[in-house]
């Protein structure tokens, strides 16, 4: 028994030691990351936003504009109260269709003639935007991502978004919105890899006037990975809060 004790424990010093070899391997050489799938080419005679696209993280907006966002008395109030643990995307609940394009997330634009679809690496999620010439639905739900028509003018696609719900954050400082919310989007091609974004924030109930921010997009060297957010977060409750 003693033999076969010592065999055991020499077997399993071997496992240990050969699972910590490639542990040391694995952390020695990177993983390489896909690369994007070819973009198909867009519709004839429109701006060609396929392919993938990074984005500029912008967590604090008013350091990006260089002015304090233009709060109404109540949005005001709503901002110094805020609880930084209370982000809605740190309980996986959807970001939103501004937000996102304002993080460390790469997005893949897919264009038809009839619709622009974007499909997000944050939270593995999607948002559709019609360009068939629709009209907004009256009345229109208050959903997370809100309903989406666009136009061509030029080489940029303006998107026009009504109908959100007020539980979404439009930055990672804090930045809240009513249900009345209106946003409206530009995405300019600027060259065959970058793309200017614009997006206006109109709401009458946070913001005493509109107001814009404007980001660039570069096309990204990879493709995007599977990001799944799980539920039961522990760690809401550390998030700083100032």
């Amino acid at each position: 028994m003693r033999a076969s004790g010592r065999a055991w424990r020499c077997a399993a010093a071997l496992v240990a030691a050969g699972m910590l070899a490639a542990a040391a391997a694995s952390a020695q050489a990177p993983r390489q990351l896909a690369a994007p799938p070819p973009p198909d080419p867009g519709p004839e005679g429109l701006p060609d936003f396929n392919g993938v696209w990074a984005v500029e993280y912008i967590p604090n907006v008013e350091q990006r504009i260089g002015r304090p966002v233009p709060y109404t008395d109540f949005g005001r109030e709503a901002w110094e109260k805020r609880i930084m643990g209370n982000d809605p995307t740190g309980y996986c609940q959807p970001s939103g269709p501004s937000r996102v394009f304002h993080t460390p997330f790469p997005v893949q634009i897919i264009q038809t003639e009839n619709q622009v679809s974007f499909l997000f690496e944050m939270l593995h999620m999607y948002h559709r935007v019609f360009t068939d010439g629709r009209d907004h639905p009256n009345p229109v739900d208050k959903t997370w991502w809100g309903h989406s028509i666009g136009r061509y003018e030029g080489d940029s696609l303006i998107v026009d978004t009504v109908g959100l719900n007020d539980r979404t954050w439009l930055y990672t400082s804090g930045v809240q919105h009513s249900d009345e919310l209106r946003l409206t989007q530009v995405f300019e091609k600027t060259g065959p890899d970058t793309i200017r974004y614009t997006v206006t924030y109109d709401d009458p109930v946070f913001f005493a006037e509109p107001w814009s921010v404007t980001s660039e997009f570069t096309r990204s060297q990879y493709d995007l990975l599977e990001f799944i957010c799980t539920e039961n977060n522990r760690d809401v409750a550390h998030f700083i809060t100032e």
